[in-house]
């Protein structure tokens, strides 16, 4: 297994560091209700059935960065990412309810920047 899992301060951390963050791929697994009720910025919402299209159009060599409502449908995400040799896949333990807290004090300028 290439890909990882992270505690949702490490992601957070990455998700500070502005260069790092801008070519963060990061996705939300949660289903669309909860993705428009709040998600982190610049999180993209991912279902199985937009996963085809991900795979197709964003490159291999950019990081992915999964989150779920815990953690748990975000590993099997990352394990498709990974089967299709993505270079750096993470899955953010404890979900969107462990990181949200955390990425709430990101300055707003990286809001726009994924």
């Amino acid at each position: 297994m290439s890909w990882q899992t992270i505690a949702a301060a490490q992601a957070a951390e990455m998700l500070s560091n502005p260069e790092r963050f801008a070519e963060i791929a990061l996705f939300d697994t949660r289903d669309m209700h909860s993705y428009q009720s709040g998600h982190l910025p610049g999180a993209d919402q991912l279902s199985e059935y937009k996963l085809e299209q991900v795979l197709r159009s964003l490159p291999r060599n950019i990081p992915v960065m999964i989150y779920c409502y815990h953690g748990n449908a975000s590993k099997v995400f990352a394990q498709m990412f990974d089967d299709f040799r993505y270079k750096e896949v993470y899955s953010v333990d404890g979900g969107y309810e462990a990181l949200a807290p955390l990425v709430q004090a990101l300055p707003e300028k990286l809001a726009h920047a994924a």
